[in-house]
């Protein structure tokens, strides 16, 4: 088992931003369905309880959300979004990488004096894909995309790569995906607050287990860790 310190790093909204994309294809399908006569509080409500249902079965990432526009939009009457879903999606896909502040500048640091892991949720491609297209990958030990973060999730990450949980960190910024589990998993945790969250990851913070350590910027990291 190592002795070594290592820090679980979130992807999505911690290395590089991801909602920002989500959000803009939703608000312009809230627009088109508006301009179809479906009051937009009603498409967000559908939408929603789409998502909902489809996560358990479908995951994360742009092909499940995707889904998730194609039935809602069937469920509202406007079938004729089909050929602008499936371009959307695309875009979603291939988007252009967008480092968050402080990524690029603390990642080098890091990496020399810890052992990194990335721990994010998705399709496996997707995130390799785009892994690859941040030029980060060097940075990284290894990478884990998993169904689902929950307590077993960090569990089988510490039995897998031989961890120490006194000596790892789980970093991120959704409470519900990346602090309370890994608290509950007897990890260490720093939550680096991402300016918009969805609403799925939204969660208090647990007081259990070990102290959560805020950071307001993903450089802030060499402080505590380089």
């Amino acid at each position: 088992m190592s002795t070594t310190r290592t820090l679980l790093i979130d992807a999505d909204d911690t290395l590089w931003e991801n909602n920002i994309y989500f959000e803009r294809v939703a608000q312009e399908f809230f627009a088109k369905l508006t301009e179809a006569g479906v009051p937009e509080p009603r498409a967000q409500t559908v939408l929603w309880q789409t998502e909902q249902r489809n996560i358990k079965t479908s995951g994360y990432g742009s092909q499940a959300f995707c889904a998730s526009l194609h039935q809602a939009a069937q469920e509202l009457g406007a079938p004729g979004l089909e050929p602008w879903i499936k371009e959307r999606e695309r875009w979603i896909f291939h988007h252009p990488i967008e480092l968050m502040p402080g990524v690029a500048e603390a990642l080098p640091d890091l990496s020399e004096c810890n052992r990194l892991i990335v721990l994010t949720k998705g399709q496996p491609a997707e995130q390799l894909g785009k892994l690859n297209r941040s030029g980060l990958a060097q940075f990284f030990h290894a990478t884990e995309v998993v169904f689902e973060k929950n307590v077993n999730t960090y569990r089988e990450a510490v039995a897998k790569h031989g961890l120490v949980p006194a000596r790892t960190w789980m970093i991120g910024n959704s409470p519900r995906s990346d602090i309370n589990p890994a608290k509950a998993a007897g990890l260490h945790t720093v939550f680096i607050p991402y300016h918009t969250t969805w609403q799925h990851e939204m969660e208090e913070i647990t007081p259990n287990g070990s102290e959560t350590l805020v950071l307001d910027n993903f450089a802030r990291l060499t402080d505590h860790f380089a």
